[in-house]
């Protein structure tokens, strides 16, 4: 290896050293009265420590980290200072392409519950006003909506997801600019008092979320109006519009319904009585569950506790309506956080309701189960934890006696249910090992006493 002089060794003659030693050596700063790095055999402090000094004062100070995300906030933060809004509503509309893009996700919309509540409970109460003015009462529905749900804290969580989806990568300048501007408009000070209405990003969240809830009914009514199509003579202008429907357009169809009380009646005693024929159903023991194994065991796990205090011996009025409210809590909770079981649990319901080899009386149960279940999924979800008499059916015997095994443990541990989890990987049954292993998730933060 060629030697060359180490940096700061020019007062000392004829000296020469590895610059891979000094390197080394020098990575941490010497004592004063340690040896010198340099090799001269006297102290660093008096060699090359006042050297070191003042090479250390004249070097510039390093340049702080930029943030990633910091051009896109200039630029959101421009636009905010521009005395024609056209940008910033092009790029609110942006925003709310995203969000309908992602979907529902956690931090990006309302609480999903509570906007159903009150949007349900003020379209009741709005219902004169939209035959009046349609656009005024929607203008009502929004201003009343973000001022009872845009609170403080959601403004914060809607500001910190935007701004970790903004790191998403694959976006362009425009979509990341969108996202900060969103975040710069969900940001609210520390203390006193703010006006909800006052951002607009909460108009967006409000018009992604309501539409999707529109949506969502148009579906339901069209469900409910393809089996009352089935059973009765409809005019010509209902089979169009759930002709619509059917193409994805849902607004003529909402429209219709609503104008026709008698038709709306007829719809809603048609979904009252399936719903109590499957409940009726679901209490025969020769009638089969409509759950997969898999299926049960999960909601077993997240359900038990809320499930456990509505079934307590003694419960007064005041402590059952509360023990109620809990378990639907839960239960909903629970649909929430797993969409794929009632999408899983409906497609295959409907996949049954047509199979030949069934008799006509299950045929029939399926038929009824996979649109009451669509129509009213916490309702029937509930129905079927409480009456059900029939047992899913293992896909074999070795599924079988773990589940006899699971069911005589006294107690439930995320471990309890791994050899249950392995045997539905090793049968080819991903989708059903993943159900058990999100069960063994929540057990992990909350085991249960059976």
């Amino acid at each position: 290896m060629g030697q060359t002089p180490g940096p700061g060794t020019d007062d000392v003659p004829g000296l020469v050293i590895s610059q891979e030693r000094w390197t080394d050596v020098s990575r941490q700063k010497p004592g004063r009265n340690d040896p010198c790095p340099c090799g001269s055999g006297k102290k660093y402090k008096a060699c090359h420590a006042a050297e070191d000094r003042e090479r250390e004062a004249a070097a510039p100070p390093p340049a702080p980290a930029q943030h990633p995300l910091a051009k896109d906030l200039q630029a959101a933060m421009d636009m905010l200072g521009e005395a024609d809004l056209t940008r910033v509503s092009e790029t609110l509309d942006t925003l709310g392409a995203l969000l309908t893009r992602w979907g529902p996700a956690p931090g990006l919309r309302f609480d999903a519950g509570a906007f159903n509540t009150y949007v349900s409970r003020e379209l009741e109460r709005l219902e004169e006003a939209v035959e009046r003015d349609p656009a005024q009462a929607r203008n009502a529905l929004r201003l009343g909506t973000v001022r009872e749900l845009g609170t403080r804290a959601f403004l914060e969580k809607l500001r910190s997801t935007l701004l970790a989806r903004a790191t998403t990568p694959g976006l362009s300048s425009e979509e990341r600019q969108a996202l900060c501007l969103g975040a710069l408009l969900a940001s609210t000070p520390k203390t006193g008092r703010f006006q909800p209405e006052d951002r607009p990003v909460l108009d967006v969240v409000f018009g992604v979320q309501f539409r999707e809830w529109g949506a969502r009914h148009g579906q339901e009514l069209a469900s409910k109006l393809e089996t009352l199509a089935a059973t009765a003579d409809l005019p010509d202008e209902a089979r169009e519009v759930l002709r619509k429907a059917g193409e994805g357009e849902m607004a003529p169809l909402v429209k219709y319904v609503e104008s026709d009380p008698r038709l709306a009646a007829r719809i809603a005693q048609e979904a009252k009585e399936r719903a109590e024929r499957v409940e009726a159903a679901m209490r025969q023991a020769d009638t089969p569950s409509v759950f997969a194994p898999e299926e049960q065991v999960w909601l077993t796990s997240v359900l038990w506790e809320p499930l456990s205090a509505l079934k307590a011996p003694g419960l007064d009025a005041k402590a059952r309506s509360a023990a109620v409210s809990s378990f639907l809590g839960a239960m909903r909770r629970a649909l929430d956080s797993d969409k794929e079981f009632l999408a899983g649990m409906l497609e295959r319901l409907r996949i049954l309701s047509k199979d030949a080899t069934l008799s006509e009386l299950t045929l029939a149960f399926y038929s009824d189960a996979a649109v009451a279940f669509e129509a009213e999924p916490v309702r029937m979800v509930l129905a079927a934890i409480l009456t059900s008499r029939g047992e899913p059916k293992a896909r074999s015997a070795e599924e079988e006696v773990l589940r006899a095994d699971l069911e005589a443990k006294t107690r439930w541990t995320a471990e309890d249910l791994e050899p249950y989890r392995k045997l539905l990987e090793d049968q080819r049954l991903p989708n059903a090992a993943e159900r058990i292993h999100r069960a063994q998730e929540w057990l992990r933060a909350h085991p249960i006493a059976m």
